[in-house]
């Protein structure tokens, strides 16, 4: 089936799966590459007195540790559609999880005194109903902490491999529904999302962040990650051969050939009293 005959929601399925078959490459090598960013976002937020805490796509849970920090006597509540990230998320971390659709939140309203989004709304069709649903559970004066991807500079050894799956005819489905940066890749953008979902923004600010891989890293988080599944199109001779051309290729390759930058746009905000219902409305 191609991505045109797939619906949003069968895209962001199958997207939750991908993300369950690679959770232990993804925690081991792409989390060190952003959980930096992601504890500085959470530093930011007024946790201090915090009872109760959402992280919305807590993936394998990388940023819980972070938030108990600064929350040390919140509750901490992580929701994930991806399984296989919060079975990893399990063996790791103390606190709660569930395996939820951050665009339909089964939770009740008024429940929590922040809420940490990383990461996450550029995989969503619509992001502005996980954004609605985070102010709808959020208690009256709740903050929310977002951070999303302005750019991205991927190393330039990533560019052999491109090369190298492309000459032997390596296919992937693409899923345009959780591909979905543009929806929130300025602070202008994150403003209006998060203007439109019921939140008055406190602060809207960008950050960079760079990145040295180690050489045997990359080639193992191209194998069992980013390129995974382009590899497990072809044959498994022409695979090992495929394998073979690129590690030739980057036998000489410097460290400099291995860095990765990109931006983040962060922002914080609350909910607006506009936004609010009363206690005892329906929670919709």
């Amino acid at each position: 089936m191609m991505p045109a005959e797939l619906t949003a929601e069968e895209q962001t399925a199958i997207l939750a799966e991908r993300y369950s078959q690679r959770a232990e490459a993804y925690d081991k090598f792409w989390s060190p590459v952003i959980r930096p960013a992601g504890e500085r976002l959470v530093s930011q937020l007024p946790l201090g007195s915090a009872s109760s805490i959402i992280d919305v796509g807590t993936g394998a849970g990388a940023l819980f540790p972070a938030i108990a920090r600064a929350a040390p006597s919140a509750t901490i509540l992580g929701v994930d559609r991806s399984e296989g990230m919060l079975r990893l998320a399990r063996k790791k971390y103390p606190g709660w999880l569930a395996l939820m659709d951050v665009q339909n939140l089964a939770l009740s309203a008024y429940r929590f005194d922040a809420a940490v989004v990383a990461f996450i709304l550029f995989h969503l069709p619509t992001p502005e109903r996980c954004l609605s649903e985070v102010n709808r559970v959020l208690k009256p004066a709740g903050v929310v902490g977002t951070i999303t991807w302005a750019a991205e500079r991927t190393p330039t050894a990533g560019a052999v491999w491109d090369e190298e799956l492309g000459a032997v005819g390596a296919q992937v489905i693409e899923l345009p529904a959780t591909d979905n940066r543009a929806c929130c890749d300025t602070e202008q953008k994150v403003t209006a999302l998060l203007e439109q979902t019921g939140f008055v923004v406190i602060r809207v600010w960008s950050e960079s962040i760079e990145y040295r891989w180690r050489r045997e890293d990359y080639f193992d988080y191209q194998t069992r990650s980013t390129s995974r599944l382009r590899l497990l199109s072809l044959d498994e001779g022409v695979r090992e051969a495929c394998l073979g051309r690129i590690r030739k290729r980057l036998s000489g390759a410097d460290e400099n050939e291995y860095v990765y930058t990109g931006d983040v746009v962060m922002a914080m905000a609350r909910k607006s009293d506009a936004g609010m219902q009363t206690p005892g409305e329906t929670d919709g």
